[in-house]
């Protein structure tokens, strides 16, 4: 899953690094982190604290306000010592275009809204005693504000704010050990929201950029 995650960024870098100085198209990819807590307040009471996500972002800004970003993020939660005996973990990517302002040299806002894959696993104790395990995937919808700062040459700061809503429905489970049917199929709300550090560095056509 990894690969699977990291290998469209890759490709896309590649195939617009040609374009980007000729079209007026810029390209700039960096590090992602975040805490990220589920809106759902079964699983916020149950996790007692958010989770962290972390992995890679990569914006394509065309001439004028919009931009375009995809990101790819691996999200962890283990268990608690003071209270949760779970895990959780997921892959996520994200595709939004986005609109951004340039408020004062150097300095930018933006929002922008789309789609959202996740892909993941769970385990620990429900209400009635019983070790759950369950894994799948759902895909559905985010938007995202925030602000970013042209910090040093190449190198920006970001800080940003994304609330996620997404559904997954499943009738098998692995309960105390054992392959179960669920009936009626349980559904879980994977709603979350998250603040989010990023460090872009321009890669191509910016003001700056490395190559």
């Amino acid at each position: 899953m990894k690969i699977v995650a990291v290998f469209p960024f890759i490709l896309l870098v590649l195939s617009f690094s040609q374009a980007s100085g000729s079209d007026g198209i810029s390209i700039s990819a960096g590090p992602i982190i975040s805490n990220l807590a589920p809106i759902d307040s079964v699983y916020e009471n149950r996790f007692l604290t958010p989770g962290t996500s972390a992995g890679l972002a990569v914006d394509i800004d065309a001439p004028g306000i919009l931009d375009f970003r995809i990101t790819g993020e691996y999200f962890w939660k283990n268990s608690s010592p003071i209270g949760w005996d779970g895990e959780l973990s997921a892959y996520m990517i994200s595709i939004m275009p986005l609109v951004k302002y340039e408020v004062f040299n150097k300095l930018s806002v933006f929002a922008g809204a789309g789609g959202v894959f996740l892909s993941g696993k769970y385990s620990g104790t429900d209400d009635f005693g019983e070790y759950v395990e369950v894994e799948g995937s759902s895909a559905g919808f985010t938007f995202s504000i925030g602000t970013e700062v042209i910090l040093l040459g190449p190198l920006s700061g970001r800080l940003e704010y994304r609330r996620s809503f997404a559904d997954f429905k499943t009738d098998n489970a692995i309960i105390d050990g054992e392959e179960s049917s669920i009936y009626p199929a349980a559904e879980v709300d994977l709603g979350s929201s998250q603040f989010c550090i990023t460090f872009p560095v321009s890669l191509f056509g910016g003001s700056g950029s490395i190559f």
